[in-house]
């Protein structure tokens, strides 16, 4: 079972386990269109899972809120992957209190059923952003130091997967994720807006100076990390932070962007300051995994280099 069914992680992991010949049952309350008005990407990558693959996807259109329809879904599951979650910088910070409902309540629904089910494992979906800040690579025992309401709400998931373990003997995994991005992501991550405002020759927003750095993971490597933490005895009860150790500047994003487009020369660059929207306090200017455990586990690391990543995503916007 995999909530969040329509997200980009949550449709590729449907996608995975389907195309092998399993059963997965999908969920997703396709929510971020009625509150913000978003492109349809959500129902779209519901529409090419169920055409493609039939009766071996099942979606099931329902809130995680829903605890009686949860539990009733999860019954008799194997593995739960809990994906569905609210994000963007905006979206969480209009919407704080839905934030909350949504990551604890929700996550506290899923954790509560798929223990009580006696699932094989759960799978929980975190997220870089629990870190914080910090100029050195993020591994799994480093500090935490949420700056923003959705991150403190996936910390309180992670500590809730573990109280769970010690009281109902729930096996989990914990996946801490690092700017993962692909085809058929939504233009609200930087590397699809970038794209599509370079496509329709549009101005291209960077909040700050461009300086702050991210680990961009391509979905590739992050469902082949996903699969085998998911599937293998040595991750139960393990943090893994998935993303390539690699730091990029929002700048050399954008040069790489257009160095790949062949419009390295045409493009318009607005830096603006940070706002009510989007404010200084909660940014995070210096985020790059570890994956050294990760490595030494389950004995992967990333394949796909940002060029080759940015260039699949290129072909599909523009076949």
């Amino acid at each position: 079972m995999v909530t969040g069914s329509g997200g980009l992680i949550g449709s590729e992991s449907v996608h995975f386990f389907c195309s092998l010949g399993f059963t997965v049952i999908g969920i997703d309350n396709n929510m971020r269109q009625v509150f913000f008005g978003e492109d349809g990407s959500t129902d779209w990558n519901q529409k090419r899972l169920l055409e493609s693959y039939g009766e071996r996807y099942i979606h099931h259109n329902v809130d995680i809120r829903d605890l009686k329809k949860i539990t009733k879904i999860i019954d008799g599951k194997d593995i739960v992957f809990h994906l569905a979650a609210i994000v963007g910088v905006e979206e969480t910070q209009l919407s704080p209190w839905e934030v909350l409902d949504v990551e604890v309540g929700g996550t506290m629904n899923i954790i509560n059923a798929a223990a009580h089910a006696k699932v094989k494992k759960l799978i929980f979906g975190s997220s870089s952003e629990v870190y914080g800040d910090s100029e050195a690579a993020m591994h799994e025992d480093s500090k935490l130091a949420p700056r923003s309401t959705y991150a403190a709400a996936k910390l309180i998931g992670e500590e809730y997967c573990k109280a769970a373990q010690h009281e109902f003997g729930l096996n989990f995994t914990i996946l801490r994720y690092f700017n993962i991005y692909g085809p058929r992501q939504d233009q609200r991550f930087v590397i699809s807006r970038f794209i599509e405002k370079i496509i329709a020759d549009e101005i291209i927003t960077i909040y700050g100076d461009g300086k702050q750095t991210r680990d961009f993971t391509y979905i590739d490597d992050a469902i082949t990390m996903t699969m085998l933490a998911a599937t293998s005895d040595i991750s139960n009860c393990q943090i893994l932070n998935i993303g390539t150790e690699k730091s990029t500047s929002i700048n050399d994003l954008l040069n790489t962007i257009t160095s790949v487009m062949n419009k390295k020369n045409s493009i318009i660059k607005n830096f603006v300051e940070y706002d009510n929207i989007r404010s200084k306090e909660i940014e995070v200017f210096n985020r790059t995994a570890s994956i050294a455990k990760f490595k030494t586990l389950l004995n992967y690391e990333p394949l796909t280099s940002l060029e080759t990543g940015i260039n699949n995503l290129v072909k599909f916007y523009q076949p």
